[in-house]
């Protein structure tokens, strides 16, 4: 759900004009697009109907400092996932980020409500077993778009299930414990929903194929993902602007100097004889 609350937010901020969107639709592998179209329509229909006015309601009776606090307990709650998918990845210094985040903002954020391992120079970042699979080199396979939970892929919908193997509030027994994990669930969705109320109108207004934006954007997404952001989403070109370049071309890094004199007058016989379109200051000097 993250990512597609994310794909969303940076197609409707423009990430992807749609003719770039277009441009872009070789790298995704999408051989079930009939039915993904369909199941993205019920997702959307849904959205209307209940996710977005539930998403509205949450921001009307809260104060924005107890949404922060909502969002950051529950990126809290991800960082064993995180911390398992870094050691995986061979990622030791990543890994200490995620744990010393993890250990500050649990204690001294007071469970997480605050942020503080961010002001001190601990970054954030997310690892998932999708991510840990890419980066050992499988493929992502066909793109699916799944009603509520977003697009997926055949890769990325098999690591979601190893980690739940990951998340220790998914087999700690406890008392209502069922309780605490529906509760997350549902908190998880709306938090992200609500963060997103203006990209989502945006996107419905102005993309010419929502679905060819979302899943564009989706993929290059979980592509910079898996290269641990090596490059930013939110730093791909826009290769629609971007005329391709002969190869025997070298570009240069200023622009043809103008000469700071005149040119000399040429008596009216010699002006008429040259063509202008081949007399340059040079040769007239």
């Amino acid at each position: 759900m993250r990512y597609f609350l994310t794909a969303l937010g940076l197609a409707a901020a423009g990430i992807l004009a749609p003719a770039t969107a277009c441009a872009q639709e070789e790298i995704v592998s999408d051989p079930w697009e009939g039915a993904n179209r369909n199941l993205y329509a019920v997702h959307d229909a849904i959205d209307q109907a209940v996710l977005e006015p539930v998403a509205r309601g949450y921001r009307a009776i809260t104060p924005r400092i107890f949404r922060t606090g909502v969002s950051n307990v529950l990126r809290n709650l991800r960082a064993p996932m995180t911390f398992a998918n870094d050691v995986l990845q061979g990622e030791a210094e990543r890994a200490g980020v995620t744990a010393a985040r993890f250990g500050l903002n649990t204690t001294l954020g007071l469970g997480g409500l605050m942020d503080p391992a961010t002001g001190l120079g601990f970054e954030l970042h997310d690892e998932d077993f999708g991510q840990t699979l890419g980066a050992w080199g499988v493929e992502a396979g066909p793109y699916v778009f799944v009603p509520l939970l977003g697009p997926t892929t055949v890769r990325d919908a098999a690591g979601r299930i190893v980690d739940i193997a990951f998340d220790p509030l998914s087999w700690a027994d406890f008392e209502n414990a069922n309780t605490a994990r529906g509760v997350r669930s549902g908190a998880t969705a709306l938090s992200s929903r609500e963060s997103l109320i203006e990209s989502v109108e945006d996107l419905r207004a102005n993309s010419l194929d929502p679905y060819v934006s979302v899943r564009t954007t989706y993929t290059l997404l979980r592509q910079s993902a898996v290269r641990n952001s090596e490059e930013r989403v939110e730093d791909l070109p826009d290769f629609d602007d971007m005329p391709p370049m002969p190869d025997d071309a070298t570009p240069t890094s200023e622009p043809t100097q103008i000469p700071s004199e005149p040119p000399q007058e040429l008596p009216p016989a010699q002006t008429s004889a040259a063509p202008p379109s081949s007399t340059t200051p040079g040769e007239l000097k």
